[in-house]
């Protein structure tokens, strides 16, 4: 199975990395000591196998860190080397998908804009069954993992430890889209109203009156960490982009930022999803 890392494990990568050309050591002169071949630190400094608590140590101490930056360090590559709830959906996910749900795991905020559908993250059981079921074949216990994926990733926004931070901007044609039955789309229209009540979540939607606007292409999702780079992460007919780059996640904040004011408020958000709702009764 390839190795997925965490944000951890890329944070431990990108700083052993710093240290090693801080300490003005190319590769080879920072392995000689250990007798690593040159492959292997390659591919830890790029985040693509696991480092173990001794590995980061060793590389340490070539590097002359101590105190506690060394043990902040270590305590990272501990952490990161445990695997994450979704490793047990591979089956089920959308290849590179993973991959965004390790950065997702560990975001401080998910900001989004989506256009036809109901972000995953805040959808309700039966809403994410009738998606799963319609958007492509699927047998019935691949549909009820996949609606278990999308529940374990609302946990983080009802979390009372350190809740994910969620900004949804939605067009107003996902309010309107039918999925399944009119009863479905209601009771997720109100459990969009539930989680928007949350101090955590602003839900505002970008109405038809908004016409052409900066993220006409399609959807994408913005993730920011505590001591990481913005991620900025989209998905495709066969898999997902995720983009680091500073000009990359800059232009992302700026398209929302353009989206935000084109968007009601969340208190005019919440009165148009509350009539749309109603109107399906």
């Amino acid at each position: 199975m390839p190795y997925t890392p965490t944000v951890r494990g890329r944070r431990v990568a990108r700083e052993l990395k710093r240290l090693r050309l801080k300490a003005g050591l190319t590769g080879e002169q920072a392995i000689a000591e250990i007798g690593w071949d040159t492959a292997k630190l390659s591919r830890m400094e790029n985040a693509k196998m696991r480092i173990t608590s001794g590995e980061v140590m060793e590389l340490l101490e070539v590097y002359g860190i101590t105190g506690e930056q060394r043990t902040e360090l270590v305590r990272l590559a501990r952490e990161a080397r445990q695997k994450g709830w979704w490793h047990s959906y591979d089956d089920v996910l959308k290849s590179g998908f993973n991959d965004y749900l390790a950065f997702e795991a560990e975001a401080l905020t998910y900001r989004t804009y989506q256009t036809t559908l109901i972000p995953g993250i805040l959808q309700t059981p039966d809403y994410a069954r009738a998606v799963l079921s319609g958007s492509q074949p699927r047998t019935p216990e691949e549909i009820e993992r996949g609606v278990e994926v999308r529940q374990a990733r609302q946990k983080r926004i009802t979390a009372s430890d350190q809740p994910l931070h969620v900004w949804a901007i939605i067009d107003e044609a996902a309010l309107h889209r039918l999925v399944d039955c009119p009863t479905v789309l209601k009771s997720q229209l109100e459990g969009l109203l539930d989680l928007g009540g949350l101090a955590n979540v602003s839900i505002q939607v970008l109405p038809y009156r908004a016409g052409i606007h900066a993220a006409i292409d399609g959807p994408f999702i913005l993730l920011t960490f505590d001591g990481y780079p913005e991620v900025l992460y989209m998905e495709h007919l066969m898999g997902c982009m995720y983009m680091e780059k500073p000009a990359e996640t800059r232009r992302g904040n700026l398209i929302l930022d353009h989206l935000l004011a084109s968007a009601l408020n969340t208190g005019d958000s919440a009165r148009l999803i509350h009539q749309v709702a109603g109107a399906l009764s």
